[in-house]
């Protein structure tokens, strides 16, 4: 308990405050030693392990915990480099269907201006011939 023992300037008030918390009762305190009757000390064993057993369960949800946020931070980052990749070549198959495309555009109009050019020569030169008379 450091709360009591720093708000505590003297020992043997300390010792008798940790002992009044631990709900000892019959103990007995002197110059440099606390006395105990027969089964306190087991029930002070048992307050400690009973302390040291949820030290030792907030350690391990601590290290848990770190594992499974390493472990999440990987997988979603796998994840979004496999997306990333996955768009980037759907982008890339999309921009060549566009280019296809608008080529295949151009293509279409150059032969329909070719065909209609070529359809208004043969009907002007059939004209011309029909009228001069060749």
């Amino acid at each position: 308990e450091p709360k009591v023992l720093k708000s505590c300037p003297d020992e043997m008030t300390a010792c008798k405050r940790l002992l009044d918390k631990a709900n000892l009762k019959d103990y007995q305190i002197g110059k440099t030693k606390v006395f105990l009757r027969a089964g306190q000390m087991a029930e002070l064993d048992a307050c400690r392990a009973e302390v040291l057993g949820r030290s030792a369960i907030v350690i391990q949800k601590k290290a848990r915990t770190y594992i499974c946020e390493k472990q999440y931070k990987l997988l979603r980052f796998s994840a979004i480099e496999l997306q990333r990749a996955i768009k980037g070549q759907l982008a890339r198959r999309r921009y060549e269907c566009m280019r296809r495309e608008a080529a295949s555009l151009i293509i279409q109009k150059q032969i329909r201006m070719y065909l209609s050019r070529s359809a208004y020569k043969t009907t002007y030169s059939k004209a011309v011939c029909i009228q001069t008379g060749m």
